[in-house]
């Protein structure tokens, strides 16, 4: 047995055996046959390797589960990146953008605007 057992503890258990092995007989012979079989099975399990080397129970699988799916839902919430408004609202700045090349031309359009306005460079005819 174990060798950090105390003086009492080491009779407690003696007695506690003799008393098993006598109650021993008193059992019928179905029930001693369903005993060493019980007993048996589980020296042989006892004896059998864990199946796989990191054995996981199942009620915590679905406990893993569960928090790895919250926390990819939390950082898809979270990480998602804010909606920028496009600088463009209308068609025709989208053209403006699209092609740069006549930029400066844009850049006075108040005044263009203006001088088709008033006719031309005031010239009424």
């Amino acid at each position: 047995m174990n060798g950090n057992l105390s003086e009492q503890e080491t009779r407690f258990l003696g007695k506690a055996r003799q008393a098993l092995l006598a109650s021993e007989d008193r059992l019928d012979a179905a029930t001693l046959a369903r005993l060493r079989e019980a007993r048996a099975k589980a020296v042989e399990a006892a004896g059998e390797p864990a199946r796989g080397f990191f054995r996981v129970p199942n009620w915590m699988r679905a406990g893993a589960f569960a928090t790895a799916a919250a926390a990819v839902i939390v950082f898809a919430v979270w990480v998602d990146p804010p909606k920028q408004e496009l600088p463009v609202k209308s068609v025709d700045e989208f053209e403006i953008v699209l092609y740069a090349d006549n930029l400066e031309l844009y850049e006075d359009l108040d005044f263009y605007e203006w001088l088709a306005d008033v006719g031309n460079g005031g010239s009424s005819t």
